[in-house]
């Protein structure tokens, strides 16, 4: 069944900007967003005539990071993009470029840097300027539940092997649970975020679930029946193989 995401199309009120009647209309447009997948979003995007967004010039600037095939070529291209993009100067090994933006839903409906005008107003969205404020905004979007601790097995998994390695780690946005998760190759001389396909299943024998393509730092949204509490799920990603998989146990 064919998703309609907007009665019409945002104007573009000024160069490169999409523009929004009021924020109610911006709102339920970043709630019918959420629900595409990386390529359906792109897809979104390309129907906005003259307008190309955050989440597109982030994508094919982790593009050629993951084309590069030296640390100056890599320097090359953070130097290229440092000013609306974050970079992690504090881990050498850390070659991921991040949005100063956490929703990938609204990155997709802002400029490279960061605007989008709402009732004739040309506001910046970003809500973060380092990587500092990125991790800041990552902890708060995932608090530690009252007498849980977050770690390996409880909320969230993390597997790595030699060459690729995953987080996932459930929450709730509003009323819905949601998975967030980050995944990372091994390139030259440290790691990079990139897209890959997640799965999971309930039993070590049991039908495989899910298996789509998700953009490192998106969110997938559980729809429909949540997973109750104390439900395992035994995940893994295309990289790191079924045979790698981590439990998480749901415990919200």
């Amino acid at each position: 069944m064919r998703r309609t995401i907007l009665s019409r199309p945002p104007e573009v009120c000024m160069k490169n900007i999409l523009s929004f009647s009021s924020e109610e209309e911006y709102n339920a447009l970043l709630d019918s967003l959420g629900t595409l997948s990386d390529e359906e979003l792109l897809q979104w995007e390309s129907g906005q005539k003259g307008f190309t967004s955050m989440y597109r010039i982030h994508s094919e600037a982790l593009g050629q990071i993951l084309n590069a095939t030296c640390k100056e070529e890599y320097e090359s291209i953070k130097t290229a993009y440092q000013t609306d993009f974050i970079f992690n100067d504090k881990d050498s090994t850390d070659l991921s470029i991040y949005m100063p933006v956490l929703n990938v839903s609204k990155a997709i409906t802002l400029t490279p840097e960061g605007f989008v005008c709402i009732a004739g107003e040309r506001k910046n969205m970003k809500e973060f300027e380092n990587y500092d404020g990125y991790k800041k905004e990552l902890s708060l979007l995932y608090p530690v539940p009252l007498g849980v601790t977050i770690e390996n097995g409880i909320n969230r998994v993390h597997v790595k092997t030699k060459k690729r390695k995953f987080t996932a780690q459930i929450g709730m946005r509003g009323n819905q649970q949601a998975i967030r998760v980050n995944a990372s190759k091994k390139v030259l001389w440290g790691w990079v975020e990139y897209t890959t396909a997640y799965y999971w299943k309930y039993t070590p024998n049991g039908p495989v679930q899910f298996g789509k393509e998700v953009k490192s730092g998106h969110d997938i949204m559980i729809l429909g029946n949540p997973f109750p509490n104390g439900t395992k799920l035994y995940m893994w990603t295309r990289g790191t193989g079924e045979e790698n998989c981590g439990i998480m146990t749901v415990q919200l």
